[in-house]
């Protein structure tokens, strides 16, 4: 009985956002309509000034094609891939800020890259250390989210399949800025609780580390999304609800898929600071929890051991609360305290 356990854990674990350049998944179509409560996509439309800024220089920046075309751009014959790479062992240190900038737009292409030394030690890293460090421009941080969330989701040809999963990487980044600095417009953020939450709901492959090309982690990327979302202020209700709907949809995959590669405390972190928010309830938890936390299709939890479905649905489950327990245990915070009765409820419902 989880009642009787006893974890000392420090809340401040969930306030560092885990930014690894590690994980992805691929997409299928489906009817979101009950998960994005209606949103209709084409309703929330870019900046058509900045998307043009974005596309303008083809040699650049690159929308609309595919997942080899795109990294084809990201070598120059100044920053071939030998340039790349000894920029990165320098730490990204560049001086001059047109230089800076002008990098930072073509790395936005190597996310594309099957090679993970230059995808992820070299364009995730980069962007994010110019991120943090507040070495970009606005006009930079606005084009390349523009042309970034103009891919997201798409169905891009991708032999490799990484793309789109540092796409929602990057993403997560230009979310913490935009939480840390806002820079993007309420129509902005909107796009990108919608887009993320639609990518999200249809993932459906689960693929985390590969010795070859590196990690896709597309749960554990878009995850990331939701938790810079979840940590920013300006976000209204519904769209935290959107994004606790999109948590559940993949706390239990609909797929027999067992996560391995730690996604259930990346779903468990964007979850707890959405509640931290103080617009739900203890009523929004019990329905989430009735929701999301079930043995459908089997009839109830004992029935599960007699397949691999069944077991996948029980390890992810069980998995998730008890990240969830974990986490807020020893918690003095009033919000998290109301999570507990029926967290427990639920964890104890389990065989």
């Amino acid at each position: 009985m989880f009642t009787k356990i006893s974890t000392a854990i420090l809340l401040v674990a969930l306030i560092a956002p885990v930014s690894e350049a590690n994980n992805l998944t691929s997409t299928k179509k489906v009817d979101n309509k009950a998960v994005l409560d209606n949103v209709v996509l084409d309703e929330v439309v870019l900046d058509e000034a900045l998307l043009k800024k974005a596309s303008k220089d083809k040699s650049t920046f690159s929308t609309n094609k595919t997942a080899e075309q795109i990294a084809k751009l990201c070598f120059s014959s100044k920053w071939d891939k030998a340039a790349l790479l000894l920029i990165a062992e320098q730490g990204f240190d560049i001086e001059n800020d047109s230089e800076r900038n002008n990098l930072a737009k073509q790395l936005v292409n190597c996310l594309a890259v099957p090679d993970p030394k230059v995808r992820d030690e070299v364009a995730y890293f980069g962007l994010s250390k110019w991120l943090r460090a507040n070495e970009l421009s606005e006009d930079s941080k606005h084009v390349i989210f523009a042309a970034l969330i103009e891919n997201f989701g798409k169905p891009i040809p991708d032999e490799h399949d990484v793309y789109q999963a540092f796409v929602a990487l990057v993403l997560s980044e230009f979310a913490r800025a935009d939480r840390k600095s806002p820079y993007l417009s309420d129509k902005q953020r909107e796009l990108l609780v919608a887009k993320s939450t639609e990518y999200m709901v249809n993932i459906t492959d689960y693929r985390g580390f590969d010795e070859v090309v590196g990690w896709r982690h597309k749960v554990a990327h878009t995850a990331d999304i939701f938790l810079q979302l979840a940590l920013n202020p300006a976000l209204k209700k519904e769209q935290l609800t959107r994004l606790l709907n999109a948590i559940g949809e993949k706390v239990i995959p609909h797929e027999v898929h067992f996560y391995t590669y730690g996604e259930s405390e990346r779903l468990a972190k964007p979850l707890l600071y959405i509640f931290l928010q103080g617009q739900h309830n203890s009523g929004d938890w019990q329905n989430w929890l009735k929701r999301y936390i079930t043995s459908v299709p089997f009839d109830d939890w004992q029935q599960v051991f007699s397949s691999q479905q069944g077991l996948a649905r029980l390890h992810n489950a069980r998995a998730f609360l008890t990240t969830i327990f974990v986490f807020i245990a020893d918690s003095k915070n009033e919000q998290l305290i109301m999570l507990k009765p029926a967290l427990i409820d639920a964890l104890d419902s389990l065989p």
